[in-house]
Protein backbone atom coordinates (compact mmCIF):
# COMPACT_ATOMS: atom_id res chain seq x y z
CA UNK A 1 0.00 0.00 0.00
CA UNK A 2 1.41 3.40 -1.03
CA UNK A 3 0.50 6.85 0.20
CA UNK A 4 -0.31 9.28 -2.59
CA UNK A 5 -0.71 12.19 -0.20
CA UNK A 6 -0.12 12.68 3.52
CA UNK A 7 -1.00 15.68 5.64
CA UNK A 8 -0.52 15.53 9.41
CA UNK A 9 -2.34 18.80 10.05
CA UNK A 10 -6.15 18.76 10.13
CA UNK A 11 -7.85 21.06 7.68
CA UNK A 12 -11.20 22.75 8.00
CA UNK A 13 -13.44 22.22 5.01
CA UNK A 14 -14.31 25.31 3.06
CA UNK A 15 -18.00 24.87 3.83
CA UNK A 16 -17.34 25.41 7.51
CA UNK A 17 -15.36 28.61 6.98
CA UNK A 18 -17.17 31.91 6.83
CA UNK A 19 -15.27 34.94 5.59
CA UNK A 20 -16.29 38.19 7.29
CA UNK A 21 -15.47 41.82 6.73
CA UNK A 22 -14.12 42.22 10.27
CA UNK A 23 -11.75 39.31 9.71
CA UNK A 24 -10.43 40.89 6.51
CA UNK A 25 -9.89 44.24 8.23
CA UNK A 26 -8.11 42.49 11.10
CA UNK A 27 -5.86 40.67 8.62
CA UNK A 28 -4.88 43.96 6.97
CA UNK A 29 -4.16 45.58 10.35
CA UNK A 30 -2.07 42.61 11.47
CA UNK A 31 -0.10 42.61 8.22
CA UNK A 32 0.61 46.37 8.44
CA UNK A 33 1.71 46.20 12.06
CA UNK A 34 3.86 43.15 11.36
CA UNK A 35 5.60 44.93 8.48
CA UNK A 36 6.42 47.86 10.78
CA UNK A 37 7.74 45.57 13.51
CA UNK A 38 9.80 43.49 11.05
CA UNK A 39 11.39 46.60 9.56
CA UNK A 40 12.13 47.80 13.08
CA UNK A 41 13.91 44.55 13.90
CA UNK A 42 15.93 44.75 10.67
CA UNK A 43 16.87 48.37 11.47
CA UNK A 44 18.06 47.25 14.92
CA UNK A 45 20.13 44.54 13.26
CA UNK A 46 21.74 47.09 10.93
CA UNK A 47 22.62 49.41 13.80
CA UNK A 48 26.18 49.37 15.04
CA UNK A 49 27.35 49.82 18.60
CA UNK A 50 30.79 50.51 20.00
CA UNK A 51 32.47 48.17 22.45
CA UNK A 52 35.08 49.89 24.66
CA UNK A 53 38.16 48.21 26.13
CA UNK A 54 41.26 49.63 27.80
CA UNK A 55 44.81 48.45 27.27
CA UNK A 56 48.26 49.81 28.06
CA UNK A 57 49.47 52.14 25.31
CA UNK A 58 51.54 49.90 22.99
CA UNK A 59 53.06 52.77 20.98
CA UNK A 60 56.24 54.46 22.21
CA UNK A 61 58.65 56.61 20.24
CA UNK A 62 55.77 57.20 17.89
CA UNK A 63 55.12 60.31 15.83
CA UNK A 64 51.86 62.15 16.32
CA UNK A 65 49.74 63.74 13.59
CA UNK A 66 48.14 67.05 14.58
CA UNK A 67 45.43 68.69 12.47
CA UNK A 68 44.59 72.38 12.90
CA UNK A 69 42.22 74.82 11.22
CA UNK A 70 42.19 78.08 13.16
CA UNK A 71 41.28 81.61 12.12
CA UNK A 72 42.80 84.46 14.14
CA UNK A 73 41.69 88.07 13.81
CA UNK A 74 45.19 89.30 12.93
CA UNK A 75 47.20 89.61 9.69
CA UNK A 76 49.22 86.54 8.73
CA UNK A 77 52.58 88.34 8.79
CA UNK A 78 51.92 89.33 12.41
CA UNK A 79 51.53 85.73 13.64
CA UNK A 80 54.05 83.00 14.44
CA UNK A 81 53.23 79.32 14.99
CA UNK A 82 55.64 77.17 16.98
CA UNK A 83 55.73 73.96 18.98
CA UNK A 84 57.99 73.10 21.93
CA UNK A 85 57.97 69.65 23.55
CA UNK A 86 59.07 68.46 26.97
CA UNK A 87 62.51 67.51 25.59
CA UNK A 88 62.97 71.22 24.73
CA UNK A 89 62.83 70.45 21.00
CA UNK A 90 61.59 73.52 19.16
CA UNK A 91 59.65 73.20 15.92
CA UNK A 92 58.73 76.22 13.83
CA UNK A 93 55.43 75.61 12.05
CA UNK A 94 54.98 78.92 10.26
CA UNK A 95 56.26 77.35 7.04
CA UNK A 96 54.73 73.89 7.54
CA UNK A 97 51.16 75.09 7.91
CA UNK A 98 49.15 77.03 5.37
CA UNK A 99 48.46 80.67 6.20
CA UNK A 100 45.81 82.39 4.11
CA UNK A 101 44.68 86.02 4.62
CA UNK A 102 40.95 86.19 5.16
CA UNK A 103 38.26 88.16 6.97
CA UNK A 104 37.03 87.42 10.46
CA UNK A 105 33.29 88.09 10.63
CA UNK A 106 31.75 88.26 14.07
CA UNK A 107 28.35 87.28 12.68
CA UNK A 108 29.62 84.05 11.09
CA UNK A 109 28.05 80.82 12.30
CA UNK A 110 29.64 78.38 14.71
CA UNK A 111 28.54 75.22 12.90
CA UNK A 112 30.34 73.57 10.03
CA UNK A 113 28.15 71.69 7.56
CA UNK A 114 31.02 70.24 5.53
CA UNK A 115 31.85 67.70 8.23
CA UNK A 116 29.57 64.68 7.93
CA UNK A 117 29.69 63.30 11.45
CA UNK A 118 27.09 61.54 13.52
CA UNK A 119 27.97 63.08 16.85
CA UNK A 120 26.45 61.87 20.11
CA UNK A 121 24.89 64.34 22.50
CA UNK A 122 27.53 66.18 24.51
CA UNK A 123 25.96 68.35 27.20
CA UNK A 124 29.19 70.16 28.06
CA UNK A 125 29.80 71.03 24.43
CA UNK A 126 26.23 72.30 24.01
CA UNK A 127 26.53 74.54 27.09
CA UNK A 128 29.85 75.90 25.85
CA UNK A 129 28.41 76.57 22.38
CA UNK A 130 25.39 78.35 23.86
CA UNK A 131 27.57 80.63 26.02
CA UNK A 132 29.84 81.43 23.09
CA UNK A 133 26.87 82.22 20.89
CA UNK A 134 25.66 84.69 23.50
CA UNK A 135 29.10 86.30 23.77
CA UNK A 136 29.35 86.42 19.98
CA UNK A 137 25.97 88.13 19.62
CA UNK A 138 26.89 90.69 22.30
CA UNK A 139 30.24 91.45 20.66
CA UNK A 140 28.54 91.84 17.28
CA UNK A 141 26.18 94.45 18.69
CA UNK A 142 28.98 96.37 20.39
CA UNK A 143 31.32 96.39 17.37
CA UNK A 144 28.68 96.94 14.71
CA UNK A 145 29.15 93.54 13.02
CA UNK A 146 32.58 94.66 11.77
CA UNK A 147 34.98 92.56 9.67
CA UNK A 148 38.58 92.21 10.80
CA UNK A 149 41.68 91.40 8.82
CA UNK A 150 42.44 87.85 9.80
CA UNK A 151 44.56 84.83 9.01
CA UNK A 152 43.43 81.27 8.54
CA UNK A 153 46.05 78.75 9.72
CA UNK A 154 45.36 75.18 8.67
CA UNK A 155 47.07 71.92 7.78
CA UNK A 156 48.56 68.79 9.36
CA UNK A 157 52.05 68.10 10.67
CA UNK A 158 53.97 65.38 12.50
CA UNK A 159 55.59 65.81 15.91
CA UNK A 160 57.07 63.60 18.60
CA UNK A 161 54.58 61.89 20.88
CA UNK A 162 55.62 63.93 23.91
CA UNK A 163 54.02 66.50 26.15
CA UNK A 164 54.20 69.70 24.14
CA UNK A 165 52.99 73.26 23.83
CA UNK A 166 51.68 74.52 20.51
CA UNK A 167 51.43 78.30 20.53
CA UNK A 168 50.20 80.92 18.09
CA UNK A 169 51.54 84.32 19.09
CA UNK A 170 51.97 87.86 17.85
CA UNK A 171 55.36 88.37 16.22
CA UNK A 172 57.81 90.06 18.57
CA UNK A 173 55.77 89.14 21.65
CA UNK A 174 56.95 85.57 22.05
CA UNK A 175 60.10 83.53 22.36
CA UNK A 176 61.85 84.82 19.23
CA UNK A 177 63.35 88.15 18.20
CA UNK A 178 61.01 88.58 15.25
CA UNK A 179 59.83 92.05 14.16
CA UNK A 180 57.66 93.70 16.76
CA UNK A 181 53.90 93.71 16.07
CA UNK A 182 52.06 96.96 16.52
CA UNK A 183 49.66 96.84 19.44
CA UNK A 184 46.85 98.29 17.34
CA UNK A 185 46.59 95.11 15.23
CA UNK A 186 46.91 92.67 18.13
CA UNK A 187 43.65 90.78 18.62
CA UNK A 188 43.56 87.17 19.76
CA UNK A 189 39.91 86.69 18.88
CA UNK A 190 39.87 83.32 17.14
CA UNK A 191 37.70 80.58 15.70
CA UNK A 192 38.71 76.91 15.87
CA UNK A 193 37.16 74.91 13.06
CA UNK A 194 39.25 71.84 13.77
CA UNK A 195 41.81 70.77 16.32
CA UNK A 196 42.43 67.03 16.38
CA UNK A 197 45.10 64.39 16.83
CA UNK A 198 45.34 61.65 14.20
CA UNK A 199 42.66 60.63 11.74
CA UNK A 200 38.93 60.99 12.19
CA UNK A 201 36.62 58.05 12.79
CA UNK A 202 32.79 57.84 12.98
CA UNK A 203 31.13 59.43 16.03
CA UNK A 204 34.36 61.11 17.21
CA UNK A 205 33.83 64.31 19.18
CA UNK A 206 36.69 66.82 19.34
CA UNK A 207 35.72 69.35 22.04
CA UNK A 208 37.50 72.31 20.43
CA UNK A 209 35.94 71.93 16.99
CA UNK A 210 33.56 74.70 15.89
CA UNK A 211 34.31 77.04 18.80
CA UNK A 212 34.88 80.78 19.24
CA UNK A 213 36.68 82.96 21.74
CA UNK A 214 36.35 86.75 21.76
CA UNK A 215 39.38 88.72 22.97
CA UNK A 216 38.60 91.76 25.10
CA UNK A 217 42.08 93.31 25.18
CA UNK A 218 45.16 93.32 22.97
CA UNK A 219 47.26 91.52 25.60
CA UNK A 220 45.25 88.39 26.30
CA UNK A 221 46.26 84.73 26.42
CA UNK A 222 43.98 81.76 25.79
CA UNK A 223 45.26 78.51 27.24
CA UNK A 224 43.88 75.09 26.41
CA UNK A 225 45.02 72.22 28.61
CA UNK A 226 44.48 69.02 26.64
CA UNK A 227 44.69 65.40 27.75
CA UNK A 228 45.13 63.10 24.75
CA UNK A 229 43.87 59.53 24.93
CA UNK A 230 45.42 57.17 22.33
CA UNK A 231 42.63 55.33 20.55
CA UNK A 232 42.44 52.24 18.35
CA UNK A 233 39.27 52.11 16.26
CA UNK A 234 38.28 48.74 14.76
CA UNK A 235 35.38 48.80 12.30
CA UNK A 236 32.96 45.95 11.57
CA UNK A 237 35.28 44.66 8.83
CA UNK A 238 38.20 44.41 11.32
CA UNK A 239 40.09 47.35 9.82
CA UNK A 240 42.20 49.09 12.48
CA UNK A 241 42.75 52.83 12.71
CA UNK A 242 45.34 54.28 15.09
CA UNK A 243 44.13 57.70 16.21
CA UNK A 244 43.48 59.83 19.32
CA UNK A 245 40.72 61.59 21.19
CA UNK A 246 41.04 64.18 23.93
CA UNK A 247 39.45 66.21 26.68
CA UNK A 248 40.18 69.88 27.31
CA UNK A 249 39.93 72.56 29.96
CA UNK A 250 40.25 76.26 29.16
CA UNK A 251 41.74 79.31 30.80
CA UNK A 252 42.05 82.92 29.64
CA UNK A 253 44.06 85.74 31.12
CA UNK A 254 44.56 89.41 30.30
CA UNK A 255 48.04 90.91 30.81
CA UNK A 256 49.55 94.31 31.12
CA UNK A 257 51.86 95.33 28.31
CA UNK A 258 55.05 94.03 29.96
CA UNK A 259 53.73 91.14 32.05
CA UNK A 260 53.13 88.18 29.76
CA UNK A 261 52.81 86.84 26.24
CA UNK A 262 49.48 87.19 24.44
CA UNK A 263 48.51 84.31 22.19
CA UNK A 264 46.87 80.91 21.88
CA UNK A 265 48.53 78.10 23.85
CA UNK A 266 47.58 74.46 23.34
CA UNK A 267 49.34 72.41 26.03
CA UNK A 268 48.76 68.68 25.60
CA UNK A 269 49.79 65.57 27.51
CA UNK A 270 49.09 61.85 27.03
CA UNK A 271 47.32 59.19 29.03
CA UNK A 272 49.25 55.92 29.48
CA UNK A 273 46.16 53.87 28.57
CA UNK A 274 44.74 53.25 25.12
CA UNK A 275 41.03 52.99 24.38
CA UNK A 276 40.12 50.26 21.90
CA UNK A 277 36.77 50.96 20.25
CA UNK A 278 35.33 47.97 18.38
CA UNK A 279 32.41 48.48 16.03
CA UNK A 280 29.93 45.62 16.36
CA UNK A 281 26.41 44.79 15.26
CA UNK A 282 23.79 44.88 18.00
CA UNK A 283 22.79 41.25 17.26
CA UNK A 284 23.85 38.29 15.14
CA UNK A 285 21.97 37.16 12.02
CA UNK A 286 20.78 33.99 13.77
CA UNK A 287 19.46 36.08 16.64
CA UNK A 288 17.60 38.22 14.11
CA UNK A 289 15.92 35.15 12.55
CA UNK A 290 14.84 33.86 15.97
CA UNK A 291 13.36 37.26 16.88
CA UNK A 292 11.51 37.51 13.56
CA UNK A 293 10.07 34.00 13.91
CA UNK A 294 8.91 34.69 17.44
CA UNK A 295 7.50 38.05 16.45
CA UNK A 296 5.48 36.83 13.46
CA UNK A 297 4.20 33.63 15.09
CA UNK A 298 3.40 35.21 18.43
CA UNK A 299 1.64 38.19 16.91
CA UNK A 300 -0.56 36.04 14.64
CA UNK A 301 -1.53 33.69 17.49
CA UNK A 302 -2.24 36.55 19.88
CA UNK A 303 -4.31 38.45 17.30
CA UNK A 304 -6.27 35.30 16.40
CA UNK A 305 -7.09 34.57 20.04
CA UNK A 306 -8.12 38.19 20.64
CA UNK A 307 -10.41 38.08 17.58
CA UNK A 308 -12.08 34.86 18.80
CA UNK A 309 -12.63 36.23 22.31
CA UNK A 310 -14.08 39.51 21.05
CA UNK A 311 -16.31 37.66 18.55
CA UNK A 312 -17.60 35.32 21.27
CA UNK A 313 -18.43 38.26 23.52
CA UNK A 314 -20.18 40.07 20.67
CA UNK A 315 -22.30 37.07 19.67
CA UNK A 316 -23.12 36.37 23.32
CA UNK A 317 -24.95 39.68 23.53
CA UNK A 318 -26.31 39.43 19.95
CA UNK A 319 -27.03 35.77 19.30
CA UNK A 320 -29.32 36.58 16.34
CA UNK A 321 -26.26 37.70 14.36
CA UNK A 322 -24.26 34.56 15.07
CA UNK A 323 -23.32 32.62 11.90
CA UNK A 324 -25.23 29.40 11.22
CA UNK A 325 -23.22 26.28 11.68
CA UNK A 326 -23.35 23.51 9.12
CA UNK A 327 -23.55 19.90 10.27
CA UNK A 328 -22.85 16.71 8.37
CA UNK A 329 -25.89 14.51 7.84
Amino acid sequence: MQFKEFDAFPKVESGFVKRTGSGGILTLIISAVLCILVFGEIADYMKLRNEYNFIVDPLINHELQINVDITVAMPCDALTVDLRDIANVQLSLSDKLHKIPTHFTLSSGVSRTDKMRDQPLNVKQLVRAASRNAALAQASKQKGNEDFKACRIFGSFESNKLSSNLHIMAAGHGYFGTPHTDHNVMNMTHKIDEFSFGELYPTIVNPLDDSFEISETAFEAFQYFIVVVPTIYVDRYKNRLMTNQYSVSEYRRAYDEHQGFPGLFFKYDFEPLTVMITEESSMSFGHLLVRLAGLVGGYYVTAGMAHKVLSAIYYWFRPEQAPLRKHNV
